[in-house]
């Protein structure tokens, strides 16, 4: 169970709205081993925001978890796994999109369901795949124009040169349709390099980087023509400095799909920090910077915002089961466009039983 105190929940600039959010949850995690080789995983948390000054606001069925999943492993001969898996999540709060602006929910629902296949040669592994992504709003009309399908093949190739070295190439393609002629239907690629590296005992490394390109047909009324042909990267850096604190440290930049345009691209950092002060106390520290530039359109002008905020947190361990957790978060935005600047902050109480 979580209290959120909330003192702007409609992301405003003007006319800010708080309220008192009591958010039950319960998560379950399950593994059946069908066969010494095959196992069939179910992970699922559904949840529920309860308002107290805003009713209307109130999540009309349930929440479902983004990491709710149905998926089974399949072994063939010693070096093929299959896993056939359903991915399914309904979300509700509209601070997970950076170029969201004075709205208080966006639900939605995101269902990826297919089948990854996984060749390992000890050193040398092979990984490819294909996925069906439906993306569905709730709530009216606001937004059932974003309501799509797209169809996603996907493979990655790694060689691990050394016990600290492992690199390789990844590869998607994609095809995406709306189901209103809003947006523009189109496709979707990108390739590139990665290498994963061991740096010392404690430290890790990931980087990653290539081309994307998104190519977009003139089937819908927002009138944006652009298309987008550049590189997308990242860079991680894991470290645990001692056995009392760990930290990591990304960075990346890529394309994404717009709401009311084709594509914004979007570039951020963000910092994570764990510092487990006793065997029962635990202090947690989040920071992320946003950069998200809209392409262009003539149903509105194209936006281009940043966002930047953190949190902390302190946990307890009250007994073997059960545990406390406050948290605080700030979030802001400052965009250049007329009323599409906010801050937002956050205030949680929470408990947790684990069965």
């Amino acid at each position: 169970m979580d209290i959120d105190y909330n003192d702007n929940v409609g992301l405003s600039e003007k006319d800010r709205q708080s309220d008192l959010i009591l958010r039950p949850a319960i998560d379950l995690d399950a593994a059946w081993r069908v066969t010494a080789l095959n196992t069939l995983r179910f992970n699922i948390g559904i949840s529920y925001a309860a308002y107290m000054q805003h009713s209307y606001l109130d999540t009309h069925s349930v929440l479902l978890d983004p990491g709710s999943q149905l998926a089974f492993d399949v072994y063939i001969g010693g070096i093929l796994r299959l896993t056939f898996y359903d991915q399914f999540a309904i979300l509700q709060n509209p601070i997970d999109e950076p170029t969201l602006s004075n709205t208080a929910r966006f639900d939605r629902f995101q269902n990826s369901a297919g089948l990854t296949a996984l060749f390992d040669f000890n050193d040398l592994k092979f990984v490819i795949g294909y996925d069906h992504f439906t993306y569905k709003t709730f709530g009216g009309d606001e937004f059932d124009f974003l309501d799509r399908r797209e169809e996603q093949v996907f493979a990655s190739a790694s060689l691990r040169l050394s016990d600290a070295v492992t690199v390789g190439l990844d590869g998607s393609a994609g095809l995406f349709s709306y189901d209103l002629p809003i947006n523009n239907d189109g496709t979707t690629w990108s390739a590139g390099p990665f290498v994963e590296a061991t740096l010392s005992q404690y430290t890790t490394l990931r980087l990653d980087g290539g081309y994307q390109g998104m190519d977009f047909q003139q089937t819908g009324t927002t009138g944006d023509k652009s298309n987008d042909n550049g590189w997308y990267g990242g860079l991680t850096i894991a470290q645990r400095l001692n056995q009392h604190w760990s930290h990591s440290f990304s960075i990346g930049h890529e394309a994404r799909l717009g709401l009311e345009v084709n594509f914004y691209q979007y570039t951020y950092a963000r910092y994570l920090a764990q510092w487990r002060l006793n065997p029962r106390m635990t202090v947690g520290l989040q920071a992320f910077i946003e950069d998200a530039d809209e392409s262009g359109g003539v149903a509105q002008n194209s936006e281009r915002s940043w966002r930047w905020g953190g949190s902390v947190s302190v946990s307890w361990r009250l007994g073997n089961k059960l545990s406390a957790e406050l948290n605080y978060g700030y979030v802001r935005k400052d965009s250049d466009l007329t009323l599409r600047s906010y801050y937002q902050n956050l205030g949680t109480i929470g408990l947790k039983y684990q069965f």
